[in-house]
């Protein structure tokens, strides 16, 4: 039998390996040629390595570049997503350029959806792209005012009684109860935002399987499919439509098509007001049928935007009060700070705790930022480089001759750059007192990006933080925190998860202590 190849068979495979070893020298020399530092890449796969095998979520490869020796004077760092070429920002200057001064250029999110599969995820606040981003901002924008989110907050103050319920239903006695705190505070901020931003009653608290838990968790559990979805979407958009990529689901989309058609139903037929999201969605349906444009295509728009509501709503404040609770229950000597704080305000109020008291209690608000500095829910940012035509595209001066390609991907390492000890000293120790007010005023801009920073920064920021705060206090009131055997040491992160998530649970012992009620009877 012949073993060897027909020669020209040979040539032909020597011909197609000569082309593939210039093509990849050609594409992945592509950094060295603009003298710009950079990761060494792989061939076809570029960096991408490390996410392709599941080792590491992106974020988390951000920080190893970021942290580079190689790279501690870089202002940038060039990678390969796959075989194109990106920009991970490390100067906080270029980041306030991308994120604020050039803002016009740089207004899309490099990751994208699609329109036709999946058009929650394409429409919604996140992913929409310009112009359409900048007309539903617009109009979104109201329901965050100050005097908006006041008007909430009875309702807000509802859901947290109701966690004390379901705590008060666990707790058999004095000597407290272990429990997995991040789905305690999943239904919390899970009944928070269909209270606020749908007016309807999830009802978690009572039912933990109830369908806006069931649905939101499924949504978030990052398993290897889910994650080829997100890997698909934030760095290889061009393939969505060929691979049919949803980030949210057909189940979703179908749950969430039917509670807002009928939210938006009974809100038209009693004609009352809410301020909130629904109300906001029932006048650009009806201004749409006014000018005779509604369509489902509009339709889906509006339940979009309560797409990302619920997705993002509950996932970033559940996770800031875990990991508080977290931090803390390592901490006694800060949570006994935090709690005598909290108990004074509600003894001074009788009990209650008012919106100015909740946003004006200096050490919570310290607590809660030092958080979401050592976990940054969302911990990178991404932006697309698109001038109009004609505009001059940015460049990297003075610190590289380097001109931006349009359509060029940049990415902000929002975790590392929160963990850098050249802005935070020591930077991985829980200190609240970094957030003091004095200390505060040396903070340098653009190293406190927890909710991004320029016009595309987090539209819910205040809410989040405001829901945060309203959770905490709810818990602490009537409880301690403190570490159990299931308690782990450090945390792992997720390496499937875009956003930050970690491995297995997070158990804490909470114990009963009534304090506020036994310092008012002193």
């Amino acid at each position: 039998v012949h073993t060897m190849l027909p020669i020209d068979a040979a040539y032909l495979v020597a011909a197609l390996l000569v082309l593939i070893y210039i093509w990849c020298r050609h594409t992945y020399g592509y950094w060295k040629r603009n003298k710009i530092p950079y990761m060494t890449p792989l061939p076809l796969i570029g960096n991408m390595g490390v996410l392709l095998t599941m080792r590491n979520s992106f974020y988390l490869y951000l920080s190893d570049v970021y942290k580079d020796a190689k790279m501690s004077k870089a202002a940038a760092v060039g990678i390969y997503i796959l075989n194109r070429p990106a920009l991970v920002l490390r100067e906080p200057e270029l980041i306030k350029s991308v994120l604020i001064k050039e803002f016009p250029k740089f207004g899309n999110r490099s990751a994208g959806c699609d329109p036709h599969n999946d058009p929650l995820g394409s429409n919604n606040l996140f992913f929409i792209r310009n112009p359409q981003w900048k007309d539903l901002r617009t109009k979104i924008t109201p329901i965050f005012t100050t005097g908006k989110i006041k008007q909430m907050y009875p309702l807000m103050t509802e859901i947290g009684t109701e966690l004390e319920a379901h705590l008060k239903s666990y707790a058999k006695n004095d000597d407290g109860f272990v429990t997995e705190v991040k789905e305690v505070c999943a239904l919390f901020t899970t009944d928070m935002i269909a209270t606020i931003a749908f007016g309807v009653k999830a009802n978690s608290l009572v039912n933990p399987n109830g369908e806006f838990r069931t649905q939101g968790r499924k949504l978030l559990t990052f398993t290897l499919s889910r994650a080829k979805d997100f890997f698909i979407a934030f760095f290889v958009p061009k393939w969505v439509t060929t691979m049919r990529i949803k980030l949210f689901t057909t189940e979703f989309s179908s749950f969430l098509r039917g509670t807002i058609d009928q939210v938006m139903a009974l809100r038209e037929k009693s004609k009352a007001t809410r301020n909130d999201l629904i109300d906001v969605l029932v006048s650009l349906k009806q201004e749409a049928v006014a000018k005779g444009e509604y369509n489902a295509q509009l339709q889906d728009m509006l339940t979009a935007q309560a797409a990302v509501f619920l997705s993002a709503g509950f996932e970033t404040s559940s996770s800031t009060m875990t990991f508080a609770l977290y931090e803390l229950s390592k901490r006694p000597d800060l949570q006994e700070r935090l709690r005598n704080e909290i108990c004074e305000a509600l003894i001074a109020e009788q009990g209650k705790m008012s919106y100015e008291t909740i946003n004006n209690l200096p050490y919570l608000s310290m607590v809660v930022d030092e958080v979401l500095r050592l976990y940054p829910v969302v911990p990178f940012l991404d932006r697309e480089h698109l001038p109009k035509d004609g505009e001059k595209q940015c460049d990297l001066k003075p610190f590289y001759d380097y001109t931006v390609p349009v359509g060029m991907a940049l990415y902000v390492p929002v975790f590392a750059i929160q963990r850098d000890p050249e802005f935070w000293p020591n930077p991985n120790t829980f200190d609240p007192e970094r957030f003091s007010a004095e200390n505060k005023k040396t903070h340098k801009p653009m190293t406190y990006l927890p909710f991004g920073s320029g016009p595309r920064n987090c539209i819910g920021g205040r809410i989040g933080l405001l829901q945060s705060k309203l959770g905490l206090v709810h818990i602490l009131k009537n409880h301690y925190v403190t570490t159990c055997e299931k308690t782990p040491s450090e945390i792992t992160f997720d390496p499937l998860s875009i956003v930050l998530s970690y491995k297995g649970g997070i158990y804490l012992k909470l114990v009963n202590d009534k304090r506020c009620e036994r310092i008012a009877r002193q």
